[in-house]
Order: C-alpha cells, then sequence, then structure tokens
C-alpha cells in the first residue's frame, strides 16, 4: 500500500470518526435526532410490568421487547419523546392498549396491567338449579333457594345436601362467620317469620315462637366473631331498639341501644345512627360504652327517612334513601355530601379507596396517596364510567386497581388507569358476582346455575 493510500485512508477514517462519534456519544447520553422537530432532543423512557410475563410489548406498531418471564417487568429506555401507542399483547389473552406519551428525561410508567385469558375456565360448582345461592364464608357450603322456594343447604365436601324449609318467599339469607348457622327471612301466606338454621344441633329456630313480642324486626347482622349472637332492630313504643340474641345462652334477648335510626356491626364494635338528633355513635357489642364520631347531623337529615351505614373504620359513609351519599370527615366530625344516586359503597382491599356506584355511574374517592403513575391524591374524586344499561353490582378486583361490574348478564373488568381510553373487557356471561379472597375464585349465576373462575 503506498504512502498515497494510506494517507486518504486516515483521512476517510478520521471524517467517518467525526461523522459517527458525536451520534454516538449522544444517543449514549440520550440524546436523538428528531426528524419531525429536525432538532436534537433528549429521549424518554418506558417502564411496564404486567400480572403475567412473556408479554409482548408494542410500540405504535413495532416489538420492542417482552416482560420478563419471573419479574414480569421490562424496562425500554432512549425512546423519542412523542406519543406513542402502546399495546401488550400474549396469545390466548386479552391486548392491552393506551396511546401514552414518552416525555424528555422521564419515565412513563405502566402499572397494574391485569391480562385476562380470552377464554377463562369455569367450573360448574353446583349442578342443582336455583333462584339464589349464598356461599358460606368457609365456602364449604351453599345455601340455595330452589325455583319452588325450598332453602335448600348442600355441603360441597361431602356432597350431601339438607333441606331446610319451603316457603311462598325466602329472603335475606345470611351465614354466620362459623359457616355453621344461618339467618333467614321466610314469608308464608301474609306472615314473614324469622329463622335460625344451627348445623350442630340440626335444628331450626324459629324467633317467632321464641320471642313473641317481635313486633316489627329489622336489619339482622350477625356478630363478625361470635357466631352464637345475632343482632336486629325491632319497635317499641315507636322507638326503635337494637337487641341481641345469644343463641348458645338457650337464645336469650338483650335490648343492647334504644333510639337507633340505623346501625352497622364491624369487628370493632357497633356503629349506629341515633335516631332523634342524627348523631353518629360507637359503642362495643355489649352496648356498655359510648363515643360519640360526630358534632351534627347530616344534611337535610329527618327522622322520617331511612339511612344506610358502611362501615370500613376509619372510614364510614352514610346513604339516605334519596340516595345521597355523605363521607364522614374525622378531623371536622361532620358528614360531607359527595354523590348523589348511590346505592352501595365498599372499600379496596389496599384500604386506599372507596368505590361507590349508582344506577349508572362508578365513581372511586381516594382516602390515601397513589404515588404510582397515573398519580392520585387523598381526597381525589374520579368518574371511573357511565354506563347505558343499569349496574347490577360493582366489585372491587384483588389488585384494588380493577373494578368487576355486572351489568346486562355480562361480567366486564375495568381500570382505574384513566389516562386515555380505560380498557374494559368482557370476561363472562353471568350475574351476581361474588369474588372470595380465602380461595381467589369469582363465583357467579349463569343459566340458573352456580359457577367459580379464577382470576
Amino acid at each position: 500500500m503506498t504512502k498515497r493510500h494510506r494517507t486518504i485512508l486516515f483521512f476517510v477514517f478520521c471524517f467517518l470518526f467525526v461523522l459517527i462519534a458525536p451520534p454516538a456519544i449522544l444517543y449514549s447520553q440520550g440524546y436523538v435526532f428528531d426528524f419531525e422537530k429536525k432538532r436534537i432532543v433528549q429521549t424518554g423512557a418506558l417502564f411496564v410490568e404486567t400480572n403475567i410475563g412473556n408479554v409482548e410489548i408494542y410500540l405504535s406498531g413495532k416489538l420492542k421487547g417482552k416482560t420478563g418471564t419471573v419479574f414480569k417487568n421490562a424496562f425500554k429506555k432512549n425512546l423519542s419523546p412523542k406519543i406513542y401507542q402502546i399495546e401488550l399483547r400474549k396469545t390466548g389473552y386479552h391486548s392491552w392498549k393506551k396511546n401514552l406519551e414518552i416525555k424528555e428525561k422521564l419515565t412513563t410508567e405502566i402499572k397494574n396491567v391485569f391480562l385476562l385469558p380470552e377464554n377463562p375456565q369455569k367450573e360448574m360448582v353446583l349442578e342443582k338449579e336455583g333462584q339464589n345461592f349464598f356461599i358460606s364464608p368457609n365456602e364449604r357450603k351453599i345455601a340455595c333457594i330452589s325455583l319452588d322456594n325450598k332453602l335448600e343447604l348442600f355441603n360441597l365436601a361431602s356432597h350431601n345436601s339438607h333441606s331446610i324449609l319451603e316457603a311462598t318467599e325466602i329472603d335475606q339469607v345470611l351465614w354466620a362467620i362459623d359457616s355453621k348457622s344461618l339467618f333467614f327471612k321466610a314469608r308464608a301466606g301474609k306472615k314473614m317469620s324469622y329463622f335460625v338454621w344451627q348445623e350442630d344441633e340440626q335444628t331450626l329456630i324459629n324467633l317467632n315462637k321464641s320471642f313473641k313480642n317481635l313486633n316489627n324486626p329489622l336489619e339482622f347482622k350477625w356478630h363478625p366473631k361470635d357466631s352464637t349472637q345475632i343482632y336486629f332492630l325491632d319497635q317499641e313504643k315507636d322507638i326503635n331498639s337494637l337487641y341481641k340474641i345469644d343463641l348458645l345462652n338457650k337464645g336469650v334477648l338483650q335490648k343492647i341501644l334504644k333510639n337507633i335510626k340505623t346501625y352497622e356491626i364491624f369487628d370493632d364494635g357497633i356503629y349506629w345512627l341515633e335516631e332523634v338528633s342524627g348523631l353518629l355513635f360507637k359503642t362495643d357489642f355489649e352496648g356498655k360504652s359510648r363515643q360519640q364520631l360526630t358534632l351534627s347531623s347530616p344534611q337535610n337529615y329527618s327522622e322520617k327517612n331511612d339511612y344506610k351505614l358502611f362501615v370500613f373504620y376509619p372510614q364510614i359513609s352514610l346513604k339516605d334513601n334519596s340516595d345521597n351519599f355523605y363521607f364522614l370527615d374525622e378531623k371536622a366530625k361532620t358528614f360531607e355530601k359527595i354523590g348523589e344516586n348511590i346505592k352501595e359503597a365498599k372499600l379496596s382491599k389496599d384500604s386506599k379507596k372507596l368505590l361507590y356506584y349508582g344506577e349508572n355511574e362508578i365513581w372511586v374517592l381516594y382516602l390515601g396517596d397513589i404515588l404510582v403513575q397515573p398519580f392520585r391524591y387523598k381526597g381525589d374524586k374520579e368518574l371511573i364510567g357511565r354506563f347505558a344499561a343499569s349496574l347490577d353490582a360493582t366489585l372491587w378486583c384483588p389488585d384494588s386497581e380493577h373494578l368487576l361490574i355486572n351489568t346486562r348478564n355480562l361480567i366486564k373488568i375495568i381500570e382505574l388507569d384513566g389516562r386515555d381510553v380505560r380498557n374494559t373487557i368482557d370476561f363472562l356471561k353471568g350475574k351476581s358476582p361474588c369474588y372470595k379472597e380465602s380461595s381467589g375464585k369469582l363465583y357467579f349465576f349463569d343459566q340458573g346455575k352456580l359457577w367459580s373462575a379464577k382470576f
């Protein structure tokens, strides 16, 4: 090779170095040339975390990798700042899509992604057709109201069944915490009767016969820890009083409190709204203590109206008979109105979110800061969705970041992440969904039979 050739090669390589090195250095430092903006910009990044592994990540139609098998996440850096159509796919699962912006020097997070199987495996729990089913807390027994108005008990472990009672109407079937006792109301003709079935003694107690001075008993509720005690309201001289039945002690009836508008039982005691004043109080399970929780009655309180308490201590809510919804401000000790046309409320598993919904709307009140994108803060209220069809039920999913809604005989899953469009999946056909955390099973009613599916 001549000296001239060596000189030419030297200058060629110098030129290539000058041409390639600056972009390479800039890229390594997180800079790229944006051809749309025609300037050098600093890149951003994307972090993805899913409920299952090996999920494909597509950015504006281009495959950029997969989430891990073990840690189920992925980090993609050196992305040009712009809006991407992000899609997460896995064969056999519903895909997840959202348009999100990648910003300079920042990481966009996609967490709490819940990919659901396109064909979820479901299992028939009970072949018996019925009007409604009630699953015991230990999930080993099912109380069924049959098509011919019989209350029947099925033991899933022994495969035995037992007919408890036949009536023209059966309602308010409530399991005790030990799964061995069952309360229910039954109507024969015009008369409503109240019963407790005890499995150990194989006895059916008619509370009307045991306590003949019952007037108009309402709001029966089991003790949350003691399955031998059940509470209810009854009227005495136009005043509602709270009574407790001790089933262990030969069915002793004891008055606990009087002047009660409504009440709720939680793990730490009894909460009640006083009828005359409209003030909220708390007591122990025997009614011996008294702690005032509010300084004033709810807005437009009237003794003539009906009220319902929702206690998820320390969060307490209240609904009136006009479906106005109130939330207890612990510091001010007053009920603050936060919603209208509300029929039910539920607390998330992480205790940071309160779900409340009406006929067609779903709302979430944030009770604590959520420091994961999208950020949400204590006191924020968010409309999750409005629906054309009426909502039959709405539940929290176990991750506290998705809701399970039931409408038009469809069970849907909707995410809380409100960036762009919320992903909503038609998961199953059925109604009356019931999620049991102990087994991770979702129970539901379809074609007159009880089914279960795993999340």
